[in-house]
């Protein structure tokens, strides 16, 4: 018999995705879907990354927050800070001297807006599946594990080496992966 997920409290599902269940992950995401996108609207100009990749950040600053989340304050805040810091990052990466000539050019398409309205059930029935399927065929390596790790709990490049004894280009290389994945995991579960 599968849980009614949907009942649970967001400290519920966040211990329950802090024990390894995708689901409890796919319930958060769908509560938090607006707010996702609510941050990723704060941030504009040339040299800010696309709205779907801000997006894909502000997941992985939710999931971020579920595995530190702890009682008894506020989940919805928590997970606020955590998603627009997340952003935040993405943006000040993305404006690095590496990313310099991709913030220069044009975008084969333009910048897709954001959907503008409302989710509607199906939506989230939808984005519920593709959730499912992306944790359930993600397929990580130890080093990846490792890396998304240290990613998820904030270490910057020059602490990586310290922590796991890597340095900062197998770091990006190995986050590189893993976004990689994560896109092909989600493409591959919207086609089904």
């Amino acid at each position: 018999m599968s849980q009614d997920y949907s009942s649970l409290s967001d400290a519920k599902l966040a211990e329950l995705v802090r024990g390894g269940d995708p689901q409890a992950f796919v319930e958060l995401s769908s509560r938090y879907t607006g707010l996702l996108r609510n941050k990723a609207a704060l941030f504009g100009g040339p040299s800010v990354p696309e709205p779907e990749d801000l997006l894909q950040e502000g997941f992985l600053g939710l999931y971020a927050a579920a595995l530190g989340y702890r009682p008894p304050g506020s989940f919805g805040a928590y997970a606020g800070a955590c998603v627009y810091n997340q952003m935040v990052n993405a943006v000040r990466s993305s404006n690095t001297a590496g990313n310099r000539t991709l913030n220069q050019a044009l975008p084969l398409t333009e910048a897709g807006d954001l959907p503008e309205r409302a989710p509607s059930p199906q939506d989230f029935v939808e984005m519920r599946e593709q959730f499912d399927n992306m944790w359930k065929n993600l397929d990580l390596s130890p080093l990846e594990r490792r890396v998304l790790g240290l990613y998820l709990g904030g270490c910057r490049r020059s602490e990586a080496q310290e922590q796991a004894g890597i340095n900062r280009k197998v770091f990006d290389n190995t986050l590189y992966r893993i976004r990689a994945k994560l896109r092909r995991s989600a493409e591959s579960g919207g086609s089904r």
